[in-house]
């Protein structure tokens, strides 16, 4: 039985398209994961301060035994969500690929120059298994 062998310049040039392609075809199956962490450790601090709210993780009374739910835990009043009815322990729903990176791309959205449409629930309603949510209407002129 004979085995394949390769010349030299067909090694490296078979090591350098493993070297390029690999992580390229990684990078495209995972960009939602990773768009999603630049998302929540990069850009969510200036979100934050620019739109006056702290987001976090909180435990829902009635879900015990689930995993914490990602939540807007503090709003400023004179912040834009603040002013835009956003409460503290509002549950921002309707996310399709992420609560979090999801909210964050629909701010980015909003810091472009765009209307946006928040839908929160008020994280006491979340267990209730009704869909208490509300509509948070945000326009750039807001923003400012």
């Amino acid at each position: 039985m004979k085995y394949l062998t390769l010349s030299r310049s067909h090694q490296l040039y078979f090591a350098l398209v493993l070297l390029v392609l690999l992580p390229l075809v990684l990078a495209i199956a995972f960009q939602p994961e990773l768009h999603g962490l630049y998302l929540e450790h990069f850009v969510r601090p200036e979100l934050e301060r620019e739109f006056g709210f702290t987001a976090g993780e909180v435990q829902i009374p009635a879900l015990v035994g689930c995993p914490p739910q990602f939540a807007i835990v503090a709003v400023s009043p004179s912040g834009v969500l603040g002013r835009a009815g956003v409460k503290p322990g509002d549950l921002p729903v309707g996310y399709v690929h992420g609560f979090a990176s999801g909210f964050y791309s629909d701010l980015l959205w909003l810091k472009a120059g765009h209307e946006i449409e928040l839908k929160v629930m008020a994280s006491a309603d979340y267990g209730k298994g009704s869909p208490a949510w509300r509509r948070v209407r945000l326009e750039p002129s807001s923003a400012r």
